[in-house]
């Protein structure tokens, strides 16, 4: 941002030992960073909100003190960005109902739920919320469409991987399949197709971001199966040591799997994921990985032996998936075209003034 003030919303800890952690690459850089450094966005993260720091995530506690914590700086910034309707939604009623015109520019995950819906639809005008940013198209037209939010208020930013952390490694392949993540994740799915392959597949389903988040694991998982917890630098050894990384997803409207499959494209990988209606356009069929049906193990024990069996096909794949990540996905981009959202909201309530 050139001249207006903007304040972001953290829901993390962003203190001297996450950005140690970032300065010595045993972290990605998280956008809010790249805000800050580049950008000039100054940041109301949970190690500077009362009631919000410590150990844990999310929580509806932690989330009320953030608010209020953004609510006694408002009027001082040209433009406000939360990082989630979390923080977001309560944000923009408390803005309603105190008469606080701040710009409010709010990056929605998953608006749809039952639990959120409600509250957006029953937002007035909307107001409190000057932009909704979302990360997927079908999210978008059912933001329009079901909760009523205008069209006018609503922008598309793809999200994004740190192409420098996530990058490929000189390493050699295994005949190893890699999956990660928690969120909407189909592990019934992977077991079903990959119990009789001969190779090794890795689990790590643990996540950052929602724990708590919708998953289908097997009740027995197969011999060759290795479940575990892989934090950043293990996580990306493990791409690069992996021939194929998996996204076996349950149908959503939810962009789920995302930050999987960019780590994993950013760093070369041949990717196979679900194509539910919320991933469209992330993994490209045949030109930036391989798609397949949801709930259909035969289909994707086929992709995925295809491309064990296919050094061309890994490669070619995985060439093409770098680029497109490089090209569309990276965390300067988007961390770019939020700062020009953040401009854009506060230059026009400048102007009106």
């Amino acid at each position: 941002m050139s001249q207006a003030r903007g304040l972001m919303l953290v829901s993390a800890r962003a203190d001297e030992a996450l950005r140690l952690e970032v300065a010595q690459r045993i972290r990605p850089r998280p956008e809010y960073l790249v805000l800050e450094k580049s950008h000039g966005v100054d940041l109301l993260d949970w190690s500077r909100v009362p009631g919000a720091n410590g150990e844990g995530g999310r929580s509806r506690v932690r989330s009320a003190a953030h608010v209020a914590a953004a609510l006694r700086q408002a009027r001082r910034y040209s433009v406000i960005l939360s990082d989630g309707e979390h923080v977001g939604i309560p944000l923009a009623w408390a803005f309603r109902g105190l008469g606080i015109a701040t710009p409010h520019l709010v990056i929605g995950q998953h608006l749809t739920t039952p639990t959120k819906a409600p509250l957006m639809r029953h937002l007035g005008e909307h107001e409190g919320m000057s932009r909704v940013v979302l990360h997927y198209r079908m999210q978008l037209e059912l933001v329009e469409r079901n909760l009523g939010v205008p069209a006018a208020k609503l922008a598309f930013v793809p999200y994004y991987a740190d192409t420098a952390f996530w990058s490929p490694a000189d390493l050699l392949e295994e005949r190893l399949v890699v999956s990660a993540g928690r969120e909407h994740r189909d592990y019934v799915t992977l077991a079903g197709a990959c119990a009789e392959l001969d190779t090794r597949v890795v689990v790590a389903a643990g996540s950052v971001h929602s724990p708590g988040s919708t998953v289908r694991a097997p009740a027995g998982w197969p011999a060759n199966f290795e479940l575990k917890f892989a934090g950043y630098t293990a996580l990306r050894e493990l791409y690069a040591r992996a021939s194929v990384v998996v996204v076996p997803l349950v149908n959503t409207d939810f962009q789920a799997g995302v930050t999987t499959m960019l780590e994993a494209m950013a760093m070369g990988k041949a990717v196979v994921a679900t194509a539910t209606s919320g991933q469209s356009g992330v993994v490209r069929h045949e030109a930036t990985g391989l798609c397949v049906p949801p709930n259909d193990p035969e289909a994707l024990k086929a992709a995925i032996t295809r491309l064990l069996d296919s050094p061309a096909d890994r490669r070619r794949l995985g060439s093409s998936a770098r680029e497109a990540v490089l090209a569309d996905h990276s965390v300067e981009g988007y961390a770019r075209q939020l700062a020009e959202h953040m401009e854009d909201l506060a230059s026009s309530r400048l102007a009106v003034a």
